[in-house]
């Protein structure tokens, strides 16, 4: 058993059990951040800030849900309904997830499934995870891909972090911000890359952590924002339902997205996989 609830999916293990897909968006409703990929990074920086965190796998790109610790997200009601018009690819396949696979198993990634959140069952009116071949489901195939192509992702925006943070780019995200804000988060200035040698710019635009860079300035600007709508939502207890908190959120997004340059949502599709 792996942390965090994920385990392998295995026939021994799951042959005889079934699944159901996710209703809710319950789960990410404390969430205060989650991790970003480079092929996603346009999408997300039209929606959220992001920052960079140090984790045991290395320096990854973060997108900011809350601005105030121990808080919940606005990007999810209390009945669970998302409410942005981004879903960061992180949050799209519970209870499932991808990771490393061991050495021996000739694979890069194993499908892994979060068996602590109540969606792995024995009805059989739920989603099989194996047929009686003994192969995965269908839809969990597609799930599998999904999954897959984003662990190809992930290792590849790693990648372009360990250039940047090679090149001593990174700072305090407070000091980036001259505000409080998240500890253990870190951004870029833009002086910093002023700073680069003509080689080093070429090389970060070369493997795309240029365009990482771009992304995570450019989305500096929601800072402000959101945490005004996190104050205003705190202060104004007559927003109740999910449709009244929609549009208020709304509101605030439209006018936001109304001064950036380009639409990136639009420029890019509405999602970073097929």
């Amino acid at each position: 058993m792996l942390q965090n609830g994920l385990t392998p999916v295995t026939f021994e293990r799951h042959g005889h059990r079934f699944w159901r897909r996710f209703t809710s968006y319950e789960f990410a409703r404390h969430l205060t951040e989650c991790a970003v990929v480079e092929a996603e990074i346009l999408q997300v920086a039209a929606m959220f800030p992001i920052a960079f965190r140090m984790t045991p796998v290395g320096c990854q790109p973060v997108a900011l849900l809350s601005m105030q610790v121990d808080s919940t997200t606005p990007f999810v009601t209390a009945n669970g309904i998302w409410l942005a018009r981004y879903l960061p690819t992180a949050l799209r396949c519970p209870p499932f997830g991808a990771g490393p696979a061991s050495a021996t198993s000739g694979q890069q990634f194993h499908l892994l499934v979060d068996e602590t959140m109540g969606l792995v069952t024995d009805n059989p009116d739920d989603v099989r995870f194996f047929d009686d071949a003994k192969r995965l489901n269908c839809d969990l195939i597609k799930v599998k891909s999904f999954l897959f192509q984003r662990a190809v992702a992930e290792r590849e925006t790693l990648g372009l972090c360990r250039l940047i943070r090679d090149l001593d780019l990174l700072s305090p995200l407070s000091e980036v911000l001259k505000a409080d804000g998240p500890h253990d988060l870190f951004g870029i200035h833009l002086q910093a890359i002023h700073g680069l040698r003509s080689s080093h710019r070429v090389l970060l635009t070369n493997s795309r952590a240029m365009r990482l860079i771009h992304a995570h300035q450019v989305s500096l600007s929601h800072v402000q924002w959101l945490t005004q709508i996190q104050d205003q939502l705190t202060d104004r207890s007559q927003l109740q339902t999910s449709s009244e908190v929609s549009g208020f959120l709304d509101a605030v997004v439209n006018a936001q997205l109304e001064e950036l340059p380009f639409n990136y949502d639009k420029q890019e599709g509405a999602h970073a996989y097929a």
